[in-house]
């Protein structure tokens, strides 16, 4: 997926950014070489704010991938001894990322599930100060509507790829971008929310 901010900004702030801790810059590395989608180093910097100024000690993620965003929180929440639950519906895919969190040794703070989302989830114990989803779009607005009642008070709805590559606001949409842009427009009617357009574009709603 391209970015879809200005090219020059993007590369401003880029050279701004610190190397990444933890294993984190040998994973943008293998994820640029094997066209794996992970966050990358911007928007991971601003999911671990969030759970770091949030104070957020349960994180619920969907879509692992290799481990790279749950990475990111489980460093922001392991300094109040939080937990991470990471959702990935590929069992190879999820392996890998148990492999990159341990060695980030972060396997007492994440936890990865293997199975399907929209089946996993619902099956969930407890209450969530984030829930993050980043998988598939088409599922986008079923997990809205799941995981809204399972945030605490102030808890934080967030979600990757909310512009997805500018289509949302093209007349003419791919199945992936209607998802997403009925995501959009139900996550604003539900919850005080915004758009971040960096990269391609970060949702975040307070509940």
């Amino acid at each position: 997926m391209d970015h879809i901010t200005n090219a020059k900004i993007e590369h401003y702030i880029y050279n701004l950014l610190p190397e990444s801790p933890s294993i984190l810059s040998e994973l943008e590395q293998v994820a640029k070489e094997r066209h794996v989608p992970i966050v990358g180093p911007l928007v991971g910097r601003f999911l671990y704010i969030l759970a770091r100024v949030s104070r957020a000690k349960r994180v619920l993620e969907i879509g692992t991938a290799i481990g790279y965003s749950a990475i990111w929180f489980g460093l922001a929440v392991k300094q109040h001894r939080g937990t991470v639950i990471s959702v990935e519906i590929d069992e190879n895919t999820a392996r890998e990322a148990q492999r990159n969190i341990a060695r980030a040794k972060l396997q007492r703070t994440i936890k990865v599930l293997n199975g399907d989302g929209l089946q996993v989830v619902p099956r969930l114990k407890g209450k969530f100060d984030i829930v993050f989803i980043d998988e598939s779009k088409e599922n986008y607005p079923k997990y809205l509507e799941m995981c809204a009642d399972m945030l605490n008070k102030n808890g934080l709805l967030i979600a990757d790829n909310a512009l997805w590559n500018g289509e949302v606001a093209l007349d003419n949409k791919s199945e992936d971008a209607l998802a997403i842009a009925k995501f959009n427009e139900l996550l604003m009617k539900k919850m005080p929310s915004v758009i971040i357009p960096a990269r391609d574009g970060v949702a975040i709603g307070i509940n």
